[in-house]
């Protein structure tokens, strides 16, 4: 069986569902008295690339004062649940947009790793699954 034949045999639906990961928020966990599980999905290649294109310098390279506010536009894009946009939710932690929200609940390192999370399940990682043969 060719690839074209495989590709064929699969369900196009399924193909096209994004990924999604549940990701705990230890802080948060902790003070819920049980575990609480943020549902992140994966974003496309083009807008994840137009989120990181910010990051970068007039010369190419990483200005990592942007790092944050890069990881931040990459969390609100690609968390499902909570929904950072209900303003009831906003209003009770007293933020005035879904990014100032999320900055209240994903404290420290957490942003980052939500954001990693969700560039790894949308493709982008240094680790690759695929053997490349010469």
């Amino acid at each position: 069986m060719n690839l074209v034949d495989k590709l064929l045999a699969l369900d196009a639906n399924e193909v096209k569902q994004k990924e999604t990961a549940a990701v705990e928020v230890k802080r948060l966990s902790k003070l819920l008295g049980e575990p609480f599980m943020v549902k992140v999905q994966a974003i496309s290649g083009q807008r994840f690339q137009e989120l990181s294109a910010d990051i970068l310098d007039k010369k190419g390279n990483v200005d990592f004062s942007k790092v944050y506010k890069q990881n931040t536009l990459v969390v609100l894009e690609g968390i499902v649940e909570p929904n950072l946009k209900d303003e009831g939710l906003q209003k009770h932690f007293g933020a005035s947009t879904p990014k100032e929200l999320a900055e209240i609940l994903f404290q420290g390192g957490v942003m980052a790793n939500l954001a990693n999370t969700i560039s790894v399940i949308s493709g982008f990682s240094d680790d690759t699954d695929e053997e490349i043969k010469n």
